[in-house]
């Protein structure tokens, strides 16, 4: 899958029970465990929760 131009590709590394307790965020919230992610970063750069 091409990524659009406004995005890019990274990699990180994270706990596997942390990952286990994004997913089950996501799932409750109805978004995918990437848009999860993006949101909580969004979310703190803007100050928020």
């Amino acid at each position: 899958m091409a990524i659009k131009e406004d995005k890019t590709r990274t990699n990180i590394t994270i706990p596997k029970d942390l990952k286990a307790r994004l997913e089950e965020l996501a799932k409750k919230e109805n978004r995918s465990f990437n848009m999860q992610v993006i949101t909580i970063l969004e979310r703190y750069l803007e100050g928020g929760e």
